[in-house]
């Protein structure tokens, strides 16, 4: 058997050691002092509380990490003047339409232009006849709106002929001007008449001058065309 002495610093005596029923080493006094105390490991078990995996709403600020920091979300507000599905979803179908026009590299159109149909409107007269007008002051006939037309004609047929008419235009039918390059005037051989205009105004009618002759009257039957 080995017997272990040891020096007691305290009194500079040789000791025995001793061990207890199990083999571990008896002792009376230990120096602990680096161990952790109470105090250390309760701040220590604050900061791992703090830091805990729960879920977090609102900004969080991410410093001093390196690599990816992974996130999860719901939904995110985009930024202003970003497409939503909705606006893409609507490009696409306009896109997808244009596509479908595509063939080589090329979008196909219309070989022709379509058609336009023309429309009438009577401004002395209908269409059952002509109509009676005095001679002796200005006459004007019904106006038209001419605003949807890029051209229109204006002809018919007097009963006298030496009747002479102003074609006028305006821009809200109740102000109206003459035309002076549109002068017209009765065919002496046939007593009709007719011309055609570019429409750059919204309303059309035609002046018809007055002779001066009491209880007399002209048959009149005029009419103005356009297409659109």
């Amino acid at each position: 058997m080995t017997l272990l002495l040891v020096k007691d610093p305290t009194n500079s005596k040789l000791k025995e050691l001793e061990v207890n029923s199990t083999g571990l080493l008896k002792t009376t006094v230990a120096d602990v002092s680096a161990l952790a105390t109470e105090s250390s490991l309760s701040a220590l078990d604050a900061k791992v509380v703090t830091c805990n995996t729960d879920s977090i709403s609102g900004v969080v600020a991410v410093s001093a990490v390196s690599g990816d920091v992974a996130c999860t979300h719901a939904s995110l507000p985009l930024p202003t003047g970003a497409a939503t599905s909705a606006a893409q979803s609507t490009a696409n179908t306009s896109l997808a339409t244009l596509a479908g026009c595509v063939s080589v590299g090329k979008v196909a159109v219309q070989s022709s232009a379509p058609t336009l149909s023309v429309y009438d409107n009577y401004l002395w007269g209908s269409a059952s006849g002509s109509e009676s007008v005095l001679n002796e002051l200005d006459a004007y006939s019904d106006s038209v709106d001419v605003s949807t037309y890029s051209k229109i004609s204006v002809y018919g047929s007097s009963s006298n002929l030496s009747d002479e008419f102003e074609f006028q235009v305006s821009h809200d039918d109740s102000n109206w001007f003459e035309m002076t390059e549109k002068y017209v005037q009765v065919d002496y051989s046939h007593g009709q008449f007719g011309f055609i205009c570019d429409a750059p105004f919204k309303y059309a009618r035609l002046k018809k001058k007055g002779t001066g002759d009491i209880a007399m009257s002209d048959d009149l039957l005029a009419i103005l065309s356009g297409k659109k």
